[in-house]
């Protein structure tokens, strides 16, 4: 449904009734002219890329049994992690104006300092 709004009436003349004319949409309720903030959740055509790659590993060598199901876990979390330390490299590349052609090097190296730290505080 479409709101209308009476035309200015010097533009009518005195003996002419007022026209109406659309009026600017109203802004809706929530919305901002920023930007959405990444995803924080997987989807699912995401995990299930992850989910069917980690199979394939599991596949190639020949895992079976409780072998299989602990590599499969350690092997869809560990991608997981992963990918989450890379959506935090890439929103501090944005914040720190890193380049659209340095990008990619940028989060490669940031993930893999991120990951040696987390294992370095493991042990």
């Amino acid at each position: 449904m479409m709101a209308l709004a009476p035309a200015a009436s010097a533009a009518n003349g005195p003996d002419r009734p007022p026209t109406f004319e659309p009026a600017a949409p109203p802004a809706l309720a929530g919305k901002s002219a920023q930007p959405a903030q990444a995803r924080k959740r997987l989807t699912k055509f995401e995990a299930r890329r992850i989910r069917h790659a980690c199979q394939g590993r599991a596949n190639e060598r020949g895992l079976g049994g409780p072998e299989r199901e602990a590599f499969l876990g350690r092997c869809y979390f560990g991608r997981v992690s992963t990918r989450v330390e890379r959506q935090q490299c890439r929103q501090e590349a944005a914040a720190r104006g890193v380049e659209r052609g340095s990008l990619r090097a940028y989060i490669r190296d940031c993930v893999r300092d991120r990951l040696r730290a987390r294992e370095e505080r493991k042990n």
